[in-house]
């Protein structure tokens, strides 16, 4: 492996810059109430729990093959897909599926973890992490208050927060949580939310979007050369959810190169975001 193609993947690698557009949100009247979400200790609630997920991901499945996602409909590939396995947060806040050769860390310190008041932390608000290195393909999953949200870009974080549509435009709300994820982070690359990806679940829960990032290659014949390919682009494909039912919301974000996104990986990582389920913590109680 050459110096220049480490370089090429240490740059996919890099923290995304995010560009943000305006949108209006709109204000309520009253405040939301927020819990601190309450965890499994017990082996008798860890069995109640992973019976709950196992029934919850295997709708989500069935509504994957039979094309209920509105905004992930995987592509038909010839290759065999990747193998799948299925994490259970030990903490009893989610569940998804994620290819069975991702290395992964669900961050447990204190340090690690964002504050349940501001969703903010030493790693931003990030509490899992699976992924492929040599692909530099990331699944990662993200925990916030859902008036964090608002209340970091000064709007009024007021009324029924309940649903994205009592919150305001999906779209704008896409950006916000675009621009959340990688406001602390060195803007090093372009990122915008695809025109058209934006769409909102029937019950208002859950919110769908990717975004598209054009990295910067300092010596685009080199790359060619190298791989085929004289520019590289990512793809993230994101779900955010408010079925937690504790005041947080939860995004899950799949990325990869965009040559890597068109075969099976594509297809697995849609899967990743398909399957991610936030437990209702209220059940979990």
């Amino acid at each position: 492996m050459t110096i220049a193609y480490l370089l090429i993947t240490i740059a996919a690698l890099m923290p995304l810059g995010s560009a943000f557009q305006t949108n209006p949100i709109i204000r309520h009247n009253t405040r939301p109430s927020s819990r601190a979400t309450k965890l499994f200790q017990s082996n008798d609630r860890r069995n109640f729990l992973e019976s709950i997920i196992g029934t919850t991901v295997a709708s989500v499945l069935i509504s994957t093959t039979t094309g209920a996602s509105p905004a992930l409909a995987a592509d038909t590939v010839a290759a065999a897909p990747l193998e799948m396995k299925t994490f259970v947060d030990p903490k009893g806040l989610f569940a998804l599926n994620i290819p069975k050769s991702f290395f992964a860390i669900r961050r447990t310190a204190k340090g690690d973890l964002p504050d349940e008041k501001t969703g903010k932390g030493r790693r931003g608000s990030s509490i899992f992490t699976a992924g492929d290195m040599s692909k530099a393909e990331v699944v990662a999953v993200e925990r916030f208050p859902t008036f964090a949200l608002l209340a970091d870009e000064g709007i009024t974080p007021s009324g029924d927060l309940s649903s994205f549509p009592k919150i305001g435009d999906a779209t704008a709300i896409a950006n916000l949580i675009a621009l959340r994820r990688d406001k602390d982070k060195p803007a090093q690359a372009k990122t915008l939310v695809v025109l058209g990806s934006v769409s909102v679940s029937e019950d208002g829960k859950t919110l769908y979007f990717s975004l598209a990032t054009d990295i910067d290659v300092q010596k685009p014949e080199l790359l060619l050369e190298q791989t085929g390919v004289s520019e590289l682009k990512r793809i993230t494909l994101a779900k955010a959810t408010l079925n937690s039912g504790d005041g947080q919301m939860m995004a899950v974000f799949a990325s990869a190169l965009q040559q890597d996104f068109d075969g099976v990986d594509g297809v697995a990582l849609k899967e990743a975001v398909d399957t991610f389920v936030a437990i209702d913590q209220s059940v979990a109680q």
